[in-house]
């Protein structure tokens, strides 16, 4: 598009730091709509491929269980803090900027990733350690992955007629819940026998591809302005370090344990530092946080809202997916389940998109919050016979719920920042990052705390009750001797590997009942929040009062003026 062109007042950025939306003939829309998709879904498979295969990451490195998790904290830390800053920089810098920024940024974290994995730095002449250049490749896709959902969302946007706008932004933010099921289902079939170097050099051609479509049709030119104050390096200094020691805490607490002792400096550093970023926004001329806004009844509502829901769906990635592990199933059994999961979630995008209306953006998330609620109690009882078909159709309504709750849920956030002003918009993207990534952590956190806590429970009570004088257990113990007795001649040894393995599958049982537990638990509160959300939606009904009018009102007359 010429520079030379003049946007005609409809055409213009809706806000500084956004493209401008020109009338692009039908062929360039399906295009950017392309674009923006094949976009979307690379932002979302940078943690997609962590999550799937940072066990295999972990055996590849010689890492333990803890310094995995610091790989996981690098990229939660910078996907959950950098939104501040990009927003400002798209401001300062424009589009074109940002594109180049973003494209360099992810050019570089998976030429790392493939470079760590081609075994290329295990050679004696070269002394870099493989596992801190991990840590990095893996920080600068938490940053890429916002950044890249940002342009996916720009490009879905310019891919859509002005009436259907919406829909350009259900779809952006809907491709995010796509990484992680994708993951799993492409993974064994490029990690073969546990080698990563083919599923890394697939990500480094996704990355290439992006940066030649992104090159190819770039996004309209927007408007800039000076926005940067030397007190926003401050005040991000202590936001980003007060999020990243969160992460810390979130992400070693589960797997270390909450007990140990060095998880309370981490702890400090939160809360100090982030309280120190809320204050300083509070009290600046021009604060790049509207926290008095954000501290408003309906805003802490709309962030409550958000974790709570990525809290019950970490039962999904979490919970199901930790039982069927623990029942011996791996990446390259569950497949059929994954893509289970991938059809509910573009049935529900496809659903969203043309069903959601702005007047009426709760009844979504109600509906969302009962399949979660439904899904739960359909699974509730598993057994250790339990296999993947039988979470067909509760892991079907629930990642459907994942998918259609997101579209209304950003909308309203979006409709409520706009509706208040421009400078808003950054405070939304903060609260939303905030809550889907430490929402997430949380909620994996919390599922692993529970499920370990009901499992020592549950074996203490099933090995505490156990009668070794009863027929059944000496002829299982007998059973798996005389299995063992053919790999050894020592009959104290076989013995001994009898009772050992006995109290294995004791240990298994535990296992199965702490999840179904866990499972119990995510239905009472999903089902109590649907109930929550469904009477406060029937009481505004009642009262003939739609919570955003305020809202709609607003973008109403801007609309008007344009």
């Amino acid at each position: 598009m010429s520079n030379e062109y003049q946007f005609k007042p409809h055409e213009q950025p809706i806000m500084v730091g956004s493209p401008a939306n020109p009338d692009h003939p039908a062929r360039r829309k399906i295009f950017y709509l392309f674009i923006g998709i094949f976009v979307g879904l690379t932002a979302s498979f940078q943690n997609g491929l962590l999550v799937a295969n940072l066990t295999q990451i972990q055996g590849q490195l010689g890492l333990t269980p803890a310094e995995g998790g610091w790989i996981s904290v690098s990229y939660n830390m910078t996907n959950a803090c950098i939104t501040v800053l990009l927003y400002k920089i798209r401001q300062q810098f424009g589009m074109s900027l940002f594109s180049k920024i973003t494209l360099s940024f992810l050019l570089a974290a998976t030429s790392l990733q493939w470079l760590i994995s081609s075994h290329l730095l295990d050679t004696p002449n070269i002394s870099i350690e493989p596992y801190y250049l991990e840590i990095v490749a893996r920080g600068l896709s938490g940053m890429v992955a916002s950044g890249m959902t940002v342009l996916g969302l720009f490009y879905c946007l310019q891919g859509m007629p002005p009436v259907k706008r919406t829909s350009g932004l259900i779809l952006g933010f809907g491709l995010v819940q796509f990484g992680i099921p994708l993951s799993r289902v492409i993974s064994p079939y490029l990690a073969i026998d546990g080698q990563l170097e083919n599923l890394f050099l697939f990500q480094f051609g996704l990355a290439l591809i992006c940066f030649g479509l992104i090159n190819i049709l770039e996004l309209p030119p927007g408007n800039t302005e000076e926005v940067f104050e030397k007190l926003d390096f401050v005040s991000f200094g202590f936001f980003a370090s007060g999020l990243a020691a969160l992460a810390v805490v979130l992400v070693q607490g589960r797997i270390l344990w909450w007990t140990t002792p060095w998880l309370v400096y981490p702890l400090m550093i939160a809360i100090v530092g982030i309280s120190i970023a809320l204050w300083i926004e509070t009290h600046r001329k021009n604060p790049m946080l509207q926290v008095r806004w954000m501290r408003s009844r309906n805003i802490i509502a709309f962030m409550v809202t958000g974790a709570v829901m990525r809290i019950l769906l970490s039962e999904q990635n979490v919970g199901a997916a930790g039982l069927l592990a623990n029942l011996g199933y791996g990446n390259d059994q569950l497949v059929t389940f994954y893509a289970v999961i991938i059809a509910a979630s573009a049935l529900a995008l496809i659903i969203s998109i043309f069903s959601t209306n702005a007047i009426d953006l709760r009844r979504p998330v109600i509906f969302a919050v009962a399949l979660i609620a439904l899904g739960s109690w359909m699974y509730v009882g598993v057994s250790i016979n339990s296999a993947p078909y039988t979470f067909y159709l509760s892991q079907f309504l629930i990642a459907f719920a994942a998918v259609y709750f997101m579209g209304p849920l950003v909308f309203e956030g979006f409709l409520r920042a706009i509706g208040s002003g421009p400078a808003y918009i950054i405070s939304f993207s903060v609260i939303f990052s905030i809550s889907q990534t430490v929402g997430g952590l949380a909620g994996a956190a919390a599922i692993q705390a529970f499920t370990t806590i009901r499992t020592q429970m549950h074996y203490a009570d099933m090995v505490s009750s156990l009668n070794l004088g009863d027929p059944a257990f000496s002829a299982q113990v007998a059973g798996t001797r005389n299995m063992l007795s053919n790999q050894t001649t020592d009959a104290a040894q076989a013995n001994i590997g009898a009772v050992s393995q006995v109290l294995q599958g004791i240990q298994r049982q535990a296992t199965v009942a702490a999840y179904s537990d866990l499972f119990f638990l995510m239905a009472c509160l999903a089902t109590a929040v649907t109930i929550i959300l469904l009477l406060n939606y029937l009481y505004n009904r009642y009262h003939k009062r739609n919570p955003l009018a305020k809202e709609l009102a607003v973008i109403a007359k801007m609309r008007e003026t344009k």
